[in-house]
């Protein structure tokens, strides 16, 4: 069985790690709205996303993929709606029917169990690559650092960087500044990752080495979310792909479905221009 075409079977999920039966989802948004103002981001979005399954959001620029993702880990509190990660709620405890707002630290706990990349890189400059790592594992964490070295070193050698651990951002090109962003992420050992248009910065040449990256933590069994306009990494890497436009969700299926006999016309018109 090829990749590609076993990326859109049961089977194949099965062997890249998705959990089924009884478990129950890793993320899940029920209802999701979202308000800035009067413009309105998402409109009653709704998802589960399963233990190493990887969900890829296509859809038009506007169309609510990033504010979708940033409410999944409360960078953007939803206007309304519920987001649960591994069973528990985001943002709020829930006990004996009541519901309390989650303080700063208590969030912030929370927030670590998922890891981000964005589309701009946001290393800190004045810090090294393994020191960009590193960080989060010493400060949100309080880990020594000699333990926190190690796990840096550990996944940058991952995304092909470890020549690459002593370089400041701007020695690094856009490629490699996104793979130590993936590290970064990588070393918190996130419950699921999230990417939003990790590749839209780099130059064309670049791209692949980043999704060459992204399809090995896949391949490894990582929950993942990924907003993009890869196509080719959407039918090889996704087990599920979700069309979103007008903030809401318009269609999903195998992305091999999907991609070559969509349902809706909205999606036809989308994809006719995507995959011209």
């Amino acid at each position: 069985m090829s990749r590609e075409s076993g990326r859109a079977s049961d089977a194949a999920g099965a062997e890249a790690g998705i959990v089924s039966g009884e478990s129950g989802p890793m993320v899940e948004a029920i209802d999701l709205h979202k308000r800035f103002g009067s413009v309105v981001a998402l409109r009653g979005v709704s998802l589960a996303v399963k233990p190493g399954e990887v969900l890829v959001l296509i859809g038009p620029s506007g169309s609510g993929k990033s504010t979708l993702l940033r409410c999944l880990n409360f960078l953007e509190e939803p206007t309304a709606g519920i987001v649960r990660l591994d069973g528990k709620r985001m943002g709020f405890n829930e006990a004996n029917g009541k519901l309390r707002r989650m303080r700063g630290r208590e969030l912030a706990a929370m927030r670590s169990q998922i890891g981000m990349v964005f589309q701009l890189f946001y290393l800190w400059p004045h810090l090294s690559a393994l020191e960009n790592v590193i960080a989060g594992l010493t400060d949100v964490r309080r880990m020594p650092i000699s333990v926190a070295a190690e796990i840096g070193r550990d996944q940058l050698t991952k995304v092909g960087l470890g020549d690459k651990m002593t370089a400041y951002p701007e020695q690094l090109s856009g490629g490699q500044r996104q793979r130590v962003a993936i590290a970064r992420a990588l070393a918190m050992r996130p419950k699921v990752m999230l990417f939003d248009e990790p590749t839209s910065a780099l130059d064309p040449e670049l791209v692949g080495e980043v999704l060459a990256v992204m399809e090995e933590v896949a391949a490894e069994g990582m929950t993942m979310i990924v907003a993009t306009h890869e196509m080719g990494f959407a039918r090889r890497a996704g087990h599920r792909a979700v069309f979103m436009d007008e903030g809401r969700i318009v269609e999903e299926g195998p992305p091999q479905a999907l991609f070559e006999q969509p349902r809706q016309e909205r999606t036809r018109r989308f994809l006719g221009k995507i995959l011209k």
